[in-house]
């Protein structure tokens, strides 16, 4: 689920309708939505993030994103983050956050 203003002059519209033309060609479900129009409570304004209201986000489009099926997907409770030579891996385990660092 994409929202993109075609007003956005820090990530211009195009480069976002090629990333969804790629995404779809890899047979990924996609919805796209070219935002023209502020209606002040989900979207506030038209320049790069729109304002977009998360609370409102999820109000609308939750229950579509838990009905995914989610058999052949791998979810890990896991982060990692690459910072000059080290990557950072943060991850719970036993309801505690566990860091390892390599490199």
């Amino acid at each position: 689920i994409l929202y993109h203003s075609i007003f956005d002059e820090r990530s211009p519209f195009k480069n976002k309708e090629n990333f969804v033309h790629i995404l779809k060609e890899l047979n990924f479900k996609v919805e796209f939505f070219a935002i023209s129009q502020v209606d002040n409570k989900f979207i506030k304004n038209l320049n790069h993030g729109m304002g977009l209201s998360t609370k409102l986000f999820f109000k609308k489009h939750l229950l579509q994103i838990l009905k995914e099926p989610l058999q052949d997907k791998i979810c890990k409770k896991e982060v990692s983050y690459k910072c000059d030579e080290l990557v950072y891996t943060f991850k719970e385990e036993n309801h505690q956050i566990i860091l390892n660092i390599t490199n």
